[in-house]
């Protein structure tokens, strides 16, 4: 499990670089099995791909998972990612 947001951010970088199409997005994370939405057009909020990364650590009680959010511009290219950390637990 990779340690901040930023570690993710940079992953991520380097598998799906900016200006990916959904399409590259959606495969990468079927590969690694990450749990993800479809590709969402919204003309509010702009086109995007959610997804997270489950913290798969079987003894923690609270565990760390990562959302990612993927931004995509009106020609269906990433344009940004939002990665934030957030915790669960008891």
């Amino acid at each position: 499990m990779l340690t901040n947001a930023e570690a993710v951010k940079q992953q991520l970088l380097a598998a799906v670089p900016l200006q990916s199409t959904p399409t590259q997005v959606l495969d990468y994370l079927n590969k690694r099995k990450i749990e993800h939405s479809e590709y969402l057009r919204d003309p509010v909020e702009g086109n995007s791909i959610k997804a997270i990364l489950r913290d798969q650590s079987k003894w923690s009680i609270v565990k760390m998972n990562y959302s990612i959010v993927f931004q995509f511009n009106d020609q269906d290219r990433l344009i940004a990612y939002v990665v934030r950390r957030a915790y669960t637990g008891p």
